[in-house]
């Protein structure tokens, strides 16, 4: 049966506790104050610091390293047939390929027509007669003339 109480403070119970009494802590003494905090009473070495300083650089270059070239053997990129390892030995089976190839600078050489000579690649209108070779002695204007009306009888034939 429950009984009211006049006070918010609760009455003893009538059975007693069986806990015992919580300990009593005494407050523990403040540290002693130094005039100077952080001071060192030993000299520092100054080579060991910069040793251990430039070790733990190459270790963190290490790890960024690792962290940027994940995967490179192994992972696929979206969109690619091949890994990046892969890209990178054909980029550089192409450019071993292209060096060898050329004997100059890399600029294709130029004739003193003003024409490009590209030899790397197959000459794609060797079947095709060459039009500058005839009729040199004449004027430019006219032989642009000649071949525009030889295309236009050429197109209005087919």
């Amino acid at each position: 049966m429950p009984v009211t109480s006049p006070t918010l403070v609760p009455r003893p119970p009538v059975i007693p506790l069986v806990l015992p009494r919580a300990p009593y802590v005494n407050p523990s003494p403040l540290p002693k104050l130094d005039r100077y905090p952080g001071r060192m009473d030993i000299r520092r070495d100054f080579q060991r610091e910069i040793e251990d300083l430039s070790d733990e650089e190459t270790e963190l270059e290490e790890a960024t390293i690792a962290i940027r070239d994940r995967g490179f053997q192994w992972l696929i990129p979206i969109g690619r047939h091949t890994t990046k390892q892969e890209e990178k030995n054909e980029a550089e089976d192409e450019s071993e390929g292209s060096d060898t190839g050329q004997s100059g600078g890399g600029a294709p050489s130029v004739n003193e027509d003003g024409e490009e000579n590209d030899e790397s690649g197959p000459d794609l209108d060797a079947s095709m007669e060459d039009m500058d070779e005839e009729g040199e002695t004449g004027s430019d204007a006219e032989d642009v003339n000649d071949a525009t009306d030889d295309l236009e009888e050429r197109s209005s034939d087919a």
